[in-house]
């Protein structure tokens, strides 16, 4: 049935022009791989350009590329299957690839044991890296292996991606120069920061290693001058873009490339024409002129100067807080060395193992859900032994493949490889300081094929008698696939009107809508629960109106009750589900406190302080959220002593918990000590000026005639 050919795993010379003729199963594999190629690096669901009030889903970003490279890949998948299985052909694959499907394997069994296997098996929401994804990763490997069997369409492949980067790219540098036509609303980070279509200048930085060095690599291979004055056009603007993300991994990792790349090209005896020096000088040119326009900005951020200087300031900044993710990183490895926690579960990992200095040093409010570390993030998710054969891949694909790109003289399609090749070296050491991303580690393994492409073995494969049986059942099952990509979508549509298309017994309804359609995601759950606890407090809100109006308020406050059992329920069905998520106590713990005051029932705050001491012991031991809604509890039911204990903890973890502060000051008046309220009170207005009640609370309390408490902000 199968018929070994060239069994000698040699590099394959440089190949004259072979007609490409494809079935048309074939031509939808390829034309399907590159697609994702163009669209996955470019796709977004903010389409306010088209005069839409809102996008299309609640994670504008990684979600929709992860749609798209799921379905192309699928289609990819589905049509090369049917060539095979009915007309046969060649077979090609690597001693690599018995090492990606161990690595499969490894994670299948990481996930299966995973703290959470839906998490493991579907990643985290807004990342998306569980063992689906790094089977899908595999696919992209194996499909681009069988297809980059010739320069032409290698070539074809760098074309691509160029493009696709340069629309990514060119974008940035609009942002940075304030020119976006897209409304974003509040950013997470500094203005005129480049993020482009990734959502983040730190996910952005790893998609730059591709785009630049793979654009260098044409514009060196292109003989025609009109094309190398495009690609070198294109190498410009990533420069450009690389310096205006102002991402301090894609600095450390693009320059670890263009060593590399360097490297190569000298390796090679690269002929540098006057018109590449003159690209080259350009391409400088365009990335200095923002550098030196950054030294003068007062924004630590966006000067270069300070921004690179930061790098090497380990005890302070996001440096500071990246060491301290790191140790707790390494004590959940530590825990679990073998099989780790699963893959893309940090956030459910952090909360136990965090550092009491992180809390004060990032705020109540972080939670980590990345180490920002690969090799570390690899190691708590899939142990070291998942590390080993991670990197292990990486190595030995690094290794066969030099022997295609270290060569003297081998024409203009060896310096393209050597694009790929420093690509790979440079997003590998971003990934040491940065995050992986499904919209971009599929370039990974796709530019690994790439490499190891040259170096493949070719098996010839005979279809069977019932290859059109197999055919048919792949083609149903990635059909099937196909469509339960668009239910995803669907369900994250869902998820933002409950977030922030609509109020009421709506938001309840697209809130429910979510979890149907997706029933893997935590954060669907938990949205169900917050929906019907505004409903209790509009509920209650009203019944108190109409108490003050002369009403009878028994049909509101029955309806409040109804809307309470009913967030509960969600609630706890939501723990249930996910145990170790450390937000959902702090979100039934402010349920119950909520029913003990509207219903005047005590049984609701023994249950809030029921989750709150095991949220604490099992699950975050340094959190002030959850602290302050078990000294809500305490006060609420008049042990002011041990309100003050649970509060004070929380408030030396985070000074600047406003909220906190005030209810802290007024357990501090009841039991008679006004200094010490007066005292937390300026220790959080000095930390953070201007919150809300702060500075009115001092004031009172630093009147001669101060009234016997303060209240706390609602």
């Amino acid at each position: 049935m199968a018929k070994r050919k060239n069994p000698k795993t040699q590099p394959a010379p440089a190949a004259a022009p072979v007609r490409d003729d494809m079935s048309l199963a074939q031509k939808i594999s390829w034309w399907s791989l590159l697609a994702m190629l163009a669209i996955v690096p470019i796709a977004i669901s903010n389409l306010t350009f088209l005069g839409l009030d809102l996008p299309i889903s609640y994670d504008q970003f990684d979600i929709i590329k992860v749609f798209f490279q799921r379905i192309f890949g699928l289609v990819a998948l589905a049509a090369w299957v049917w060539h095979m299985a009915t007309r046969g052909g060649k077979v090609r694959h690597t001693p690599v690839d018995w090492a990606i499907l161990g690595f499969l394997v490894w994670v299948a069994i990481s996930s299966i044991l995973s703290i959470h296997p839906p998490t493991a098996f579907f990643g985290k929401y807004r990342r998306f890296e569980g063992w689906l994804s790094f089977a899908n990763y595999a696919v992209i490997y194996f499909l681009i292996l069988q297809f980059a069997d010739r320069p032409s369409r290698i070539k074809r492949i760098a074309q691509v991606l160029f493009w696709s980067g340069l629309v990514v790219t060119s974008y940035g540098v609009l942002q940075y120069l304030g020119a976006d036509p897209l409304v974003w609303g509040t950013l997470p980070f500094e203005a005129n920061r480049a993020f482009s279509t990734y959502g983040n200048p730190d996910l952005l930085g790893g998609f730059l290693m591709f785009s630049t060095f793979v654009s260098m690599g044409l514009a060196l291979s292109e003989k025609n001058l009109v094309w190398r004055g495009v690609y070198w056009f294109g190498t410009l603007v990533s420069f450009a873009c690389v310096v205006v993300a102002f991402t301090r991994s894609a600095w450390v990792g693009g320059f670890v490339g263009l060593i590399v790349f360097v490297a190569i090209a000298i390796w090679q005896r690269v002929e540098w024409k006057t018109e590449d020096w003159v690209f080259a000088a350009i391409s400088l040119f365009a990335a200095l002129v923002p550098l030196f326009r950054s030294l003068s900005n007062p924004n630590p951020v966006l000067n270069f100067g300070q921004r690179f200087a930061s790098i090497f300031e380990f005890g302070e900044g996001s440096a500071k807080t990246r060491f301290e993710i790191w140790d707790a990183a390494m004590k959940s490895v530590a825990d679990r060395p073998i099989f780790g926690f699963g893959p893309d579960t940090f956030r459910l990992v952090f909360p136990k193992y965090k550092p009491i200095e992180y809390v004060a040093d990032a705020g109540y409010l972080s939670v980590a859900d990345n180490v920002h570390n690969y090799p570390l993030q690899l190691a708590s998710g899939i142990g070291i032994p998942g590390v080993a054969l991670f990197y292990g891949i990486i190595g030995w694909a690094a290794a066969r493949s030099a022997k295609v790109v270290f060569v003297r003289n081998g024409g203009p399609d060896r310096i393209l490889l050597g694009g790929f090749w420093a690509a790979c070296a440079a997003y590998v050491v971003h990934l040491f300081f940065g995050l992986s991303v499904t919209g971009t580690s599929f370039l990974l393994w796709l530019s690994m094929a790439v490499l190891l492409a040259p170096t493949a073995i070719s098996i010839e494969f005979r279809p069977p008698s019932w290859g059109i049986a197999v055919a048919a059942v792949v083609a149903i099952l990635a059909m099937f696939g196909v469509g339960y990509q668009f239910v995803y979508m669907q369900a994250d549509q869902a998820y933002l009107m409950a977030r922030i298309g609509a109020q009421g017994p709506q938001r309840t309804f697209y809130a429910e809508r979510a979890v149907q359609l997706n029933p893997f995601n935590d954060m669907y759950r938990a949205e169900v629960g917050l929906a019907y606890t505004d409903e209790v407090i509009d509920a209650i809100n009203r019944a108190a109106g109409a108490q003050q109006s002369g009403q009878d308020p028994t049909a509101l406050l029955t309806e409040a009750r109804t809307a309470f059992d009913r967030a509960e329920n969600s609630l706890l069905d939501t723990i249930e589900f996910v145990p170790s998520e450390y937000d959902n106590y702090v979100f039934i713990t402010n349920l119950y406190n909520l029913g003990g005051q509207f219903f005047q029932d005590p049984t609701l705050y023994e249950r809030s302080e029921e989750f709150a001491i095991k949220g604490i012991r099992d699950v975050e031991p340094y959190g002030p959220a959850l602290r302050y809604q078990y000294g809500r509890m305490l006060y609420d039911t008049g042990r002011y002593e041990d309100a003050i204990e649970q509060l004070d903890y929380a408030h030396r973890m985070d000074t600047a918990y406003a909220q906190l502060t005030l209810l802290l000051a007024e357990a501090y008046q009841r039991v008679g000590r006004p200094q010490d309220a007066l005292r937390v009170l300026r220790v959080t207005e000095a930390r953070s000026p201007g919150q809300a009640g702060v500075a009115d609370a001092i004031s009172r309390l630093a009147s001669p005639s101060a009234p016997a408490t303060v209240t706390p902000a609602p």
